[in-house]
């Protein structure tokens, strides 16, 4: 008389293959949690570096339409470009300010072909600020416009007309009179995780 086996898994089996099985699934898991972790850090940088080259490019855009028509009003800005090497000189926070050449002079509600346009740094925001005629009252705010954060610090150059950088345009913050444009603005952006990014942008037509 023959024994009938039967075929199956003990119970130890079982729980070996649940304990690798748990193993293998728990560091899938992980693995695919790091992937996607790596995969939204370098969205977010690339979408920060395409930020910030459309910031680059509006800067590039507004001085090369920079013009040496200075204001009449008030005294302190009566120059068509004024700027300072970081936020912290040369009046009222802006890191450069002067007159720009406005394309929507056309339009019938438009009071003046000209612009005055300045950049100022606060609370690691880039911002934009904008007159939308050459002499504004001193107080007049402007309109703002927020374009990039993670800017921890902002340094600033201008080429004079024998080549020379400088740190501040004009050399005198308080010159009075027209002063002329820089050739040249060379800025350098300090960013978080300490890195840094630097263009020189022409002022006016290229020379």
């Amino acid at each position: 008389m023959t024994r009938a086996y039967q075929l199956g898994m003990t119970l130890l089996e079982v729980l070996v293959a649940l304990t690798i099985f748990t193993l293998v699934a728990a560091a899938g898991y992980s693995g695919l949690h790091q992937g996607l972790a790596v995969q939204d850090s370098l969205q977010e940088k690339q979408e920060f570096w395409q930020r910030l080259d459309s910031v680059m490019t509006l800067i590039q855009q507004d001085l090369y339409q920079a013009r040496d028509i200075p204001p009449r009003l008030p005294v302190w800005e009566s120059v068509a470009f004024r700027g300072a090497n970081n936020s912290d000189a040369g009046g009222p926070g802006e890191l450069f300010l002067f007159t720009r050449t406005n394309h929507t002079f056309f339009r019938p509600d438009q009071a003046s072909p000209y612009l005055r346009v300045a950049y100022r740094l606060q609370d690691e925001t880039l911002y934009r600020v904008t007159w939308p005629r050459l002499n504004v009252p001193t107080d007049s705010e402007g309109a703002e416009a927020g374009l990039l954060d993670g800017v921890t610090g902002i340094q600033l150059r201008y080429m004079d007309n024998t080549r020379q950088w400088i740190t501040s345009w004009p050399q005198a913050l308080n010159t009075r009179g027209p002063a002329g444009l820089p050739r040249a603005v060379e800025l350098t952006l300090e960013l978080q995780d300490h890195e840094s990014y630097q263009r020189v942008f022409h002022v006016g037509a290229a020379y």
